[in-house]
Order: structure tokens, then C-alpha cells, then sequence
């Protein structure tokens, strides 16, 4: 693996990671989700929340590494 593809999966990881850590994310999937699960109290992820968004995180990073392979046919 070389070290451009390296940098664009740490560039990805560190975004995606930004997406789902931040507050307003807790509170937009509190808004979704809040009557299945408790994601969020005045903007602060609840331990079913975080679980929730280590979910997401990594079905995020695994169709980002999915995705280009499957274009490309490899």
C-alpha cells in the first residue's frame, strides 16, 4: 500500500470521524432515531449513543473502502 492511498484513507477517517463525534450529529440522530434509542441528553452522547455512531463510523469507512473497488472491478 502506498503512501498517497495511505493519506487518503487517514484524510477520510479523519472526516468521517468529524462527522459522527460532533455534537449536532448526536442531536440530528437523537431527533431521528430517539424514539427507538437514546443517543443524546442536551447534546452529549448517552454510551448508547456512542455505540451507535462506532456503528455508523464504520459502515461509513467500509463502503468508503468498498466503493472505489467495486468501480474500479477489483
Amino acid at each position: 500500500m502506498n503512501y498517497l492511498l495511505k493519506s487518503k484513507y487517514a484524510l477520510y477517517s479523519a472526516v468521517v470521524f468529524f462527522l459522527f463525534a460532533n455534537p449536532y450529529t448526536y442531536t440530528l440522530t437523537q431527533g431521528f432515531f430517539g424514539s427507538i434509542l437514546h443517543i443524546a441528553t442536551n447534546d452529549c452522547p448517552t454510551v448508547y449513543g456512542i455505540f451507535f455512531h462506532t456503528f455508523l463510523f464504520f459502515l461509513a469507512m467500509f463502503g468508503l473502502m468498498t466503493v472505489p473497488s467495486l468501480a474500479t472491478g477489483q
